[in-house]
């Protein structure tokens, strides 16, 4: 039995027993995996208020070849997010990255590059108060780059023009975007104005705290929205169901004269 060591993001808990708990991790060292926390659920448990979805965590934990399931030893926080807490909509924000993470990764495949990725997300958005849907777009097309699955944004596929059109069209299936001077779309395209264009082309390479600045409007983040959503549905058969979109957008529904809801 080996002692490991490693620095990771909780994405999910669940009960396991009466009084243990299952936690997945996103980890530097070994990529997602599963952890039996033995004894957790107790309010004198030495893991209470450290286990808490979202937590940037340092663990140990006791690992066994012939075992399926490891058996988590100790843990510290090394950053709690507070505003998840006491702020639905950033909890809300949060949840969408961490369940695409959770759902597309596979268990013990490192990606140092995709785990800093995701902490670097978190932290925008428990630091920033605005454009904060932004920091999710940008993490978005910052996956899909480190997955495999890299739009093609540069030029219209067509005709190698850099300057989009006032109208072009983004197609889901091959990831890229046809001109409205080649084309008229078909259904398996998704309509994006010229600046959406060039707001992806900034998203998908800035830090990913900096996609705050963007100037987005309500209706062009509905445009970006829908078609960075529905990409990722294509491309991942794990993601045609992501539930923390779905809930952001009813409470965007229930709050949308609130202007403190984050846009």
């Amino acid at each position: 039995m080996a002692i490991q060591k490693a620095e990771g993001i909780v994405l999910r808990r669940r009960s396991q027993g009466e009084t243990s708990k299952i936690i997945t991790f996103y980890t530097r060292e070994f990529g997602k995996l599963s952890l039996m926390a033995k004894g957790s659920r107790g309010i004198h448990s030495k893991y209470l208020g450290t286990l808490e979805t979202y937590n940037h965590l340092s663990i140990v934990f006791y690992q066994k070849d012939q075992r399926q399931l490891q058996y988590l030893s100790q843990a510290s926080i090394v950053r709690s997010f507070a505003t998840f807490s006491t702020q639905l909509a950033k909890f809300s924000l949060a949840s969408i990255p961490c369940e695409v993470v959770e759902k597309a990764e596979i268990d013990n495949h490192p990606h140092p590059q995709l785990y800093h990725l995701l902490l670097d997300t978190l932290t925008a958005i428990d630091e920033h108060h605005s454009g904060l849907r932004n920091i999710v777009r940008a993490f978005i097309l910052q996956y899909a780059v480190h997955s495999g699955f890299e739009p093609e944004l540069d030029r219209c596929h067509h005709c190698s023009r850099p300057d989009p059109a006032d109208l072009n069209f983004f197609f889901l299936t091959d990831g890229y975007y046809i001109c409205g001077r080649c084309t008229s779309g078909d259904v398996q395209s998704r309509r994006i104005s010229g600046y959406g264009v060039q707001l992806l082309r900034w998203l998908i390479k800035c830090p990913v705290g900096s996609a705050v600045d963007a100037q987005v409007s309500a209706a062009m983040g509905s445009e970006l929205d829908l078609l960075l959503f529905d990409y990722l549905k294509t491309h991942f058969e794990s993601l045609t169901v992501i539930h923390s979109y779905d809930q952001l957008l009813k409470l965007s529904a229930e709050f949308a004269p609130n202007k403190s809801n984050p846009q």
